[in-house]
């Protein structure tokens, strides 16, 4: 008979391998078990060195192990207590190596924040069904904020943060302080209240923000209220939700049109879109500088090309010419009759030293005498004159009348 159940079983089914099974229950808790919130105390808690948490979650009739990862555990405000109640969530598994059921912790909270986590999920939820949070309803935010409604407590941390990011990055705008509560159980009302003011008698700002430090969970959970969301999703002005620390997450952050980490983030990216924008706005000037530079410059070759066309064409420039023409001809003429001139004058002068040479007073000088018969002829040779001709005789110094001989 055990020979025919062992045939059954060797028929029927297969051998598992122990990792194969453990491997094989794993994805089974892994995929119906994710994600869930589990309530139980804490025992046998050990800190590792490398900063991850192992514990178990207990209540009356059981007990689950439990693993916290460092990653996980920087998100908690205070580091988990031995024998307090808490609220975890996280994800069921099998650590494969000892065959151990365990959770692996995504967040744990005290027992009576947990109650509020509970609530946080439940108006999440709520709202994210009603279309609160959709992104396409989110408005964009200024480019160039300069008149900023700012809501927050004026005697916290977070409104000496903002304003003095803004101060030392030189911010150039209007910051307007809209005095509010942010804790405790009267925090929404005026928050809410400050919404509406700035709605009423200010709607001309470009941007809000709704700001406060960090705290624990009751000290931020007047931005979790939900006429404080809805009265956020109705807002006309863009509004930024700069509550808490990088790590806390309120509802406020959702329904806003945008999110920053912190009240200093918020300053931070306002001064940055600022001054981007300054540095667009002055790459532009530079570039329509240029453009309009090589613009003047290509209108005025235009123009000096037209004014050369035009010269050219026109009857006036015709004329310049030939006034320019008839200067040349008369500035060529006068020194071609100058030139003319010099050379007669040169050569009258030596015809008239050759002349001179050649007078008579210049001959008598010399010790001539000229002879003139009686009817005034000059007597060239002697044979001409008769004995008792009537003669003249010139000399250097007169006339003389005398006879041939």
């Amino acid at each position: 008979m055990q020979s025919e159940l062992f045939q059954t079983h060797e028929e029927d089914s297969r051998i598992w391998k122990i990792s194969e099974l453990n491997s094989s229950i794993r994805k089974v808790l892994e995929k119906n078990f994710k994600q869930v919130w589990i309530r139980g105390e804490i025992s046998n808690l050990k800190a590792h060195s490398s900063g991850h948490y192992y514990f178990q979650l207990k209540d009356s009739q059981a007990q689950l192990k439990a693993v916290l990862f460092r990653g996980d555990a920087r998100n908690m405000h205070h580091p988990p207590q031995e024998g307090s109640q808490y609220l975890a969530f996280g994800d069921v598994t099998v650590y494969e190596p000892r065959g151990d059921c365990q959770i692996r912790v995504r967040h744990l909270m005290e027992d009576g924040v947990g109650n509020l986590r509970l609530e946080f999920e439940r108006l999440k939820s709520l709202f994210e069904k009603e279309g609160l949070f959709d992104p396409a309803k989110k408005k964009d935010i200024p480019l160039f904020p300069i008149r900023i409604g700012l809501i927050t407590s004026p005697e916290g941390a977070a409104i000496h943060d903002f304003l003095s990011i803004l101060q030392r990055r030189k911010w150039k705008g209007e910051v307007f302080l809209y005095p509010s509560l942010v804790q405790g159980p009267l925090a929404p009302a005026k928050l809410i209240q400050s919404l509406r003011t700035i709605s009423q008698i200010n709607p001309s700002l470009d941007l809000i923000v709704l700001s406060r430090g960090g705290g624990s969970v009751e000290d931020l959970w007047a931005f979790n209220d939900e006429k404080l969301v809805r009265e956020i999703s109705v807002s006309q002005i863009p509004i930024i939700s700069a509550v808490g620390h990088q790590t806390d997450f309120v509802l406020s952050d959702f329904v806003a049109d945008l999110r920053a980490e912190t009240p200093s983030a918020a300053a931070e990216l306002i001064s940055s879109l600022q001054l981007v924008q300054i540095e667009k706005f002055s790459t532009l000037k530079h570039r329509i500088d240029e453009v309009k530079s090589q613009f003047l410059q290509m209108l005025n070759d235009q123009i000096e090309l037209l004014n050369a066309k035009v010269k050219v064409c026109s009857p006036i420039h015709k004329i310049e010419r030939r006034i320019q023409q008839i200067d040349d001809l008369e500035t060529r003429l006068i020194t071609s009759t100058k030139r003319i001139l010099d050379k007669n004058s040169v050569k009258l002068h030596y015809l008239a030293n050759r002349l001179e040479g050649c007078s008579l007073q210049n001959t008598l000088d010399k010790g001539f005498a000229f002879i003139r018969d009686r009817n005034g002829d000059a007597v060239k040779d002697g044979k001409n004159l008769l004995r008792g001709d009537k003669v003249s005789v010139i000399f250097r110094d007169g006339k003389r009348a005398m006879t041939a001989d």
